[in-house]
């Protein structure tokens, strides 16, 4: 009997400072001043943490649901966690460019390991001194020579897709996508001339999809976003341990050697001949210079943690957009046509890409329509006035959910109808700064739009002049039709299943 009192003393103590703790009565206070905005059925300790505990494919259906439901402002909560879902342009402007909210929300804690300490994840000095250092390194004048590494990886990914064309089976096209978007990003971000099938490398490509199937298991189940609650979790936690470990050891093998490439012969890299790439301009710059090899390692594994996700999901979704809309695909292919020629064989220059119009409206109007990474967040640091009149309380989490933003009739007339002329300058003006973001907007931005803008229609230039795709029997007629799933970014349920035809030029006869 002793001894259960002691421990009943001790709970109560315990709990008492978790009441009396600042976290805890931060945590309150949110709770409170959020009580009166729309939100889902809530539970004791839980929050709505079961409106979100399912599967990838329900996920996105619950979340779209929920913002329907309860308008632009929506409380949800998750443990001990207050989100405030913020989705007018006007609103989504005052967070995004605020002081107030430059921090990224604390549920990326859970990315740190497969994301690294990096541009995503870090906060306040840290993360303007690691902007200033990175941000010179993709500058245009750098991205406008991956052009050439974009088309000969868009020329391999053509290769893959004719091979299937000759078998006319049936097959998601996705994986190839995927292989297509990290080989060209190990080539431009890491500078890595390592061939594709290096066991190193394949292993590295290998382990990003499985890390972000482990981050969206953690953000859905709080009690595991931090390292030592998913450690308790022994079978995941520790294929996870070694999926970093071999994350780690790949990216500081790539950083070493270019490296000690510079000590070998003496002068900085940036005065070789040959083009230069991502790391290895931040070796040679005096920005990069401040950053230490373990920085480094960290801020290389954010950016191919993140272009590695968006770039591949964006370039299946335009493909089986392309083989839905046939129309769409047929004038996106006459402008590439008009722009390289007739026939394969020129290879696709910088200054081309300018002349692609059409083409980047397509891309822009995928990039709504299915908005690539759809949730973001960040965290507020002191109340935040809207001009909506709300007050967000600090320490609330606030996100942003872009399927619902982007699919606003507002600032989208008919919203669910595929239209890449909403992107022409004259139909494009009026229309909120905020009410299309992609890539972010604000101070926190996406670093590598360029980047993402300009891979992309470099690979459609490579692949539409060579094939056509269509969508087999029984699937999908529109793309209001298509099945939507998500984790980090949104994906077609069930695979991107397409078929693909060789195109016969006449210059080939």
């Amino acid at each position: 009997m002793l001894v259960l009192a002691l421990v009943l003393v001790l709970v109560a103590v315990a709990l008492e400072v978790l009441r009396r703790s600042p976290a805890v009565a931060e945590a309150r206070r949110a709770r409170r001043l959020t009580a009166k905005l729309p939100h889902p059925a809530e539970y004791p300790l839980l929050g709505t943490a079961a409106l979100v505990a399912c599967s990838q494919e329900e996920l996105y259906g619950r979340i779209q649901r929920v913002a329907s439901a309860h308008g632009p402002l929506t409380r949800v909560t998750l443990g001990h966690l207050t989100f405030v879902l913020v989705l007018d342009p006007h609103d989504m402007e005052a967070v995004m460019t605020s002081a107030k909210a430059q921090n990224k929300s604390s549920v990326y804690t859970a990315l740190v390991q497969y994301m690294g300490l990096g541009l995503i994840t870090l906060n306040g000095d840290e993360w303007r001194h690691h902007r200033k250092a990175i941000t010179p390194s993709l500058h245009l004048d750098i991205l406008k020579d991956f052009v050439h590494i974009f088309y000969k990886k868009g020329a391999g990914l053509a290769s893959e897709l004719e091979q299937r064309a000759d078998s006319a089976e049936v097959f998601d096209v996705t994986p190839l996508c995927a292989a297509c978007a990290n080989n060209s990003i190990c080539e431009t971000v890491m500078s890595s001339d390592l061939a594709d099938d290096d066991p190193e490398k394949r292993n590295f490509i290998g382990i990003i999809p499985r890390a972000l199937d482990h981050f969206m298991y953690r953000v859905f189940r709080p009690w595991f976003i931090s390292n030592w609650g998913y450690c308790l979790h022994r079978t995941r936690y520790r294929e996870y341990v070694q999926m970093m470990k071999d994350t780690n050891a790949f990216i500081m093998r790539i950083v070493r050697e270019k490296k000690e490439k510079v000590l070998k012969t003496g002068e900085p890299i940036s005065r070789s001949k040959r083009r230069q790439a991502f790391l290895e301009h931040v070796l040679a710059s005096a920005e990069g210079a401040v950053l230490d090899e373990d920085e480094l390692v960290e801020e290389v594994k954010t950016i191919v943690a993140v272009a590695s996700g968006s770039s591949m999901v964006a370039i299946a979704f335009l493909i089986y957009t392309l083989a839905i809309r046939q129309d769409i695909q047929e004038k996106v292919r006459d402008e590439v046509i008009g722009v390289l020629g007739e026939g394969p064989g020129r290879a696709v220059e910088h200054p081309d890409l300018a002349h692609m119009q059409y083409t980047e409206r397509v891309i822009k109007e995928v990039l709504r329509y299915f908005s690539i990474v759809p949730l973001f967040g960040r965290t507020v640091t002191e109340d935040l006035a809207l001009p909506s009149g709300f007050t967000i309380p600090r320490g609330s989490q606030v996100a942003f959910w872009l399927p619902y933003t982007h699919h606003d009739p507002k600032w989208f007339p008919e919203p669910d109808k595929f239209d890449p002329d909403r992107f022409l300058p004259e139909n494009s003006r009026g229309r909120h700064p905020f009410a299309y973001v992609p890539f972010s907007a604000g101070s926190r931005n996406c670093v590598g739009q360029r980047y993402a803008m300009m891979f992309m229609k470099t690979v459609v230039a490579a692949i539409v002049p060579r094939l056509r795709f269509e969508i087999p029997a029984g699937g999908p007629g529109r793309i209001e039709d298509i099945p939507l799933a998500m984790d980090l970014t949104m994906m077609v349920r069930g695979g991107a299943n397409i078929r693909v035809h060789r195109i016969r030029h006449k210059a080939l006869g």
